[in-house]
């Protein structure tokens, strides 16, 4: 075996040991017998490898982070409902009948909670399940002389989580005390006569309505009509 040969071996053991301080005359002997930028590399290479493994075996354990969302009236408060598009009514201003106008929310859902003594409930463990009108549905509701008593908001939650997925087998006994009813026509889940979480079926037809929104204590969904005690397929 040469000199060189020797040299190279006897650097990469000191190498793979992990011994970089080596003495200069080691190094000198080195210079003599293989060229230095060779020697230079093979440390290098050495002791990238190294510093590699030590940061893989130091690297910081991950931390599982607990996700925390809101409960289920703040979600409702700052939650944008369904589009509202202009329409006919828009034509003369300017605008195409399919343009958005602005966007429902659920104020209104959330205000009326509030006043009929329902806030600690719906902010409590739960996990409740919400079938929130929007503003505009219950503006109507009301305007065709409706009242929103504290028995009609509780008929809107039910215990328990249920997702869009579930509705059909779910129970969906209310806090008021009587069961909503599952229905599938024309393609969509009715919840009563109310169609919660339908998507649109093209500008201007129709809007998309949120639906399956996880709540720290429950799961939300918008509906299109205020669900009303005592309904029957028939009334």
């Amino acid at each position: 075996m040469t000199r060189t040969s020797t040299m190279l071996r006897r650097c990469r053991v000191l190498v793979c040991q992990g011994k970089f301080g080596i003495g200069d005359q080691q190094i000198a002997k080195l210079e003599h017998s293989i060229e230095l930028p060779m020697v230079r590399s093979i440390l290098l290479i050495g002791g990238l490898a190294v510093s590699s493994a030590l940061m893989m075996g130091t690297a910081p354990a991950k931390r599982n982070m607990p996700i925390t969302m809101a409960d289920i009236l703040d979600t409702a408060q700052g939650l944008q409902g369904p589009e509202i598009f202009w329409g006919p009514d828009g034509v003369g201003l300017g605008y195409e009948e399919s343009d958005i106008k602005g966007y429902d929310g659920f104020n209104k859902f959330v205000e009326a909670v509030q006043q009929h003594g329902l806030t600690a409930t719906l902010k409590g463990p739960g996990p409740f399940t919400v079938f929130a009108p929007t503003n505009e549905v219950l503006a109507e509701y009301i305007i065709n002389g409706g009242q929103i008593t504290a028995d009609l908001l509780k008929y809107h939650v039910v215990q328990g989580i249920v997702t869009t997925s579930a509705f059909s087998s779910a129970n969906l006994m209310t806090l008021q005390g009587k069961s909503l009813t599952y229905r599938r026509m024309y393609r969509k889940d009715f919840i009563d006569d109310a169609t919660p979480g339908v998507k649109s079926e093209g500008p201007s037809k129709s809007a998309s309505w949120p639906s399956d929104i996880m709540c720290d204590n429950g799961v939300l969904h918008s509906c299109n009509q205020v669900l009303i005690p005592g309904w029957t397929p028939s009334s």
